[in-house]
């Protein structure tokens, strides 16, 4: 069995560096410690009880809190989270002779994670929002390390909502009241069009900076470092979800003009429709160097739609003359 184990460890290592590419469905960071009566016990055991730990984030991190307390799953086994799991990637390895300490990151099967959710009638939101530039300003440390290194932390990039830290020397640079012109800027040099302004005192704002949408929430930092990191996405992660998750309902079939004024643009558009959750179809009619004119099929309504690609950098307007209308923001 431990022979077993060791193989199968093996594969999804090797399987791991094609697995974790921003994906929501990977989970990092996880910390596993384990005593056991062998060294390599102790890495069977603290590995698999780290793959639950992981299996239940990713499920939290995909479903809606209503949904889950209404349709409650029971104890996840090893078995059930082990036929979930496509990768593995393990580091930070501490070994004794009857202890394994490490930390992994853990990447999903998206057909089977979405079969496990729909036996238990939890819809899955896999649709992720544009990346968002974190600005992160504190005063000294907390808990032995700084909020700077914790949201450079890799594993926040595959969230729904995935972040990416600005340099602390970037950050450092802004004024204390930047303008939106400073804030345009700092994301321009990360090709970015939302900024996060995390403050140590628990202060977190979201600027849109291509629409000028902002929101101003507070986050206690009393628990550490990397817990006020958690809930600061989890935040940002509850709010997409309820913007983005499609409720069962009529699906809407309709035609859309498609308004670009670079090849670029129109990249960016193409990437927000195929990736919207509220968006269950998308067909090409005709192309030109200023539009397209697409068929949608969407759930929902068009106020959801609409919330959906505002996040993804898109604006949803409803024109006299030419129908419905997507755009850059």
């Amino acid at each position: 069995m431990t022979r077993l184990f060791a193989l199968v460890l093996a594969l999804f290592i090797l399987a791991a560096s094609r697995a974790f590419a921003a994906d929501p469905f990977t989970v990092g960071g996880v910390k596993v410690d384990a005593t056991a009566a062998s060294a390599i016990e102790a890495s069977t055991k603290a590995i698999q009880a780290g793959q639950l730990r992981a299996a239940t984030a990713l499920i939290n991190r995909m479903t809606l809190d209503s949904e889950r307390a209404a349709n409650p799953i029971p104890e996840l086994t090893p078995d059930v989270v082990g036929r979930m799991i496509r990768a593995l990637e393990v580091g930070q390895e501490q070994r004794s002779a009857n202890r394994y300490l490490g930390e992994i990151t853990v990447a999903f099967n998206p057909s089977q994670v979405q079969q496990f959710l729909r036996n238990y009638n939890l819809t899955m939101v896999s649709s992720q929002a544009r990346e968002r530039l974190v600005v992160v300003r504190e005063s000294g440390l907390r808990g032995g390390s700084s909020l700077q290194s914790v949201f450079s932390s890799p594993r926040l990039s595959y969230a729904l909502t995935p972040l990416q830290a600005a340099s602390a020397e970037d950050a450092a640079f802004l004024s204390a009241s930047p303008s939106d012109d400073e804030l345009k800027a700092l994301a321009a040099k990360y090709g970015l069009n939302q900024i996060l302004i995390v403050e140590s005192s628990g202060n977190v704002t979201d600027i849109s900076l291509d629409t000028g949408n902002r929101q101003n929430f507070y986050i206690s930092p009393g628990s550490g470092d990397a817990a006020f990191a958690d809930a600061v996405v989890s935040r940002l992660e509850s709010d997409w979800k309820q913007a983005s998750a499609v409720v069962a309902g009529e699906v809407v079939t309709t035609a859309v003009s498609v308004l670009y004024t670079s090849h670029r643009d129109w990249i960016a558009l193409q990437d927000a429709i195929n990736t919207a959750a509220q968006i269950k179809g998308a067909r090409l009619d005709a192309l030109s160097k200023d539009g397209a004119l697409m068929t949608i099929s969407y759930g929902g309504d068009i106020d959801r739609l609409a919330n959906e690609l505002r996040f993804k950098g898109v604006r949803v307007e409803q024109d006299p003359n030419i129908g419905l209308v997507f755009k850059r923001s």
